[in-house]
């Protein structure tokens, strides 16, 4: 496998702690607002290469690039719990905003001149009918909030733009430590500027609440999300993007949901179904069409 490939495939599968890892910062109590901001304070630790390091440095001339990206990534955190905190059963929230695939593979055709070929429209129906089969919306009698769904649909389309600027970061040869740092500072800027705007409409502490003084065990539980969930899959996901098509990549990042499930199975003793295990196998086949395509493309 191409190492970019596999960067990532790892990040994909990385992925998958980030709504295992917010479920249970939300179970210990967390709001909305603290799991989206304190785990991204984390990449402070990044600072040193920013500074110390040529390569690492941020530009101005960067700044067109983590702008919008800052505002992407503020809005899909936001996307990404908000709907299921206002009633929107998650099978569906996943659903539609595991529809990535087909957002990336249609924008990186508009924006970034990709082709769409006819492995990865092959590829993207086998991610997508995965991610059905997983999550099984069809067993749910309603879709709860409307809001909520809307909410969930553009967390979708915000999330494939994530995926896409950090393919215009990766043609620009931006290290992947810089993107990384300069994502998240623009992200932790625009939640910062949303913050005070939500809370005069928003009154819900699961949404809002928010302090700094939380318990040592909890601060050591961010820490471990942010390293693992956060700063880990994103570096390797910026390594890959240099050379990994955005289709392709959206593509492959549906690892997440697999890696979710196997995760639930093991520390939450949430069974492996036969659901579970037709729409991995078909995410996985997905990946197998797009990667072995690929990487054919590349040698």
């Amino acid at each position: 496998m191409k190492k970019e490939y596999l960067y990532v495939v790892i990040a994909g599968i990385l992925s998958g702690l980030i709504v295992f890892g917010g479920k249970a910062l939300a179970d210990a109590g967390l709001s909305l607002y603290q799991i989206s901001i304190l785990p991204l304070l984390f990449t402070v630790f990044l600072l040193p290469f920013i500074l110390f390091k040529k390569e690492c440095r941020i530009k101005a001339k960067m700044l067109k690039v983590f702008v919008p990206y800052g505002i992407i990534g503020a809005l899909t955190a936001l996307a990404e719990f908000s709907p299921v905190i206002l009633g929107v059963p998650v099978a569906i929230v996943v659903l539609l905003f595991y529809a990535q695939p087909l957002w990336t593979v249609l924008l990186s055709r508009i924006f970034l001149k990709e082709e769409i070929t006819k492995n990865k429209i092959l590829a993207m129906v086998l991610v997508i009918a995965g991610v059905i089969v997983l999550v099984n919306p069809f067993s749910i009698t309603h879709a709860g909030n409307v809001i909520g769904v809307i909410i969930a649909i553009l967390g979708g389309v915000c999330l494939s733009g994530w995926v896409i600027f950090g393919r215009v970061s990766g043609i620009k040869e931006y290290h992947p430590i810089t993107t990384q740092f300069g994502c998240v500072l623009f992200t932790l800027i625009f939640l910062a500027i949303s913050y005070p705007i939500i809370s005069i409409f928003i009154k819900d502490p699961s949404i809002t609440a928010f302090t700094f003084s939380l318990p040592a065990n909890i601060w050591l539980y961010l820490l471990l999300f942010a390293v693992f969930a956060n700063i880990t899959p994103h570096l390797f996901y910026f390594a890959g993007v240099r050379k990994v098509p955005a289709s392709d990549a959206g593509i492959i990042l549906l690892l997440e949901p697999v890696s979710a499930a196997i995760l639930a199975a093991v520390f939450l003793s949430q069974p492996i179904t036969a659901f579970i295990l037709v729409g991995g196998a078909l995410i996985l086949l997905g990946n197998y069409v797009v990667i072995r395509k690929g990487n054919k493309q590349t040698i």
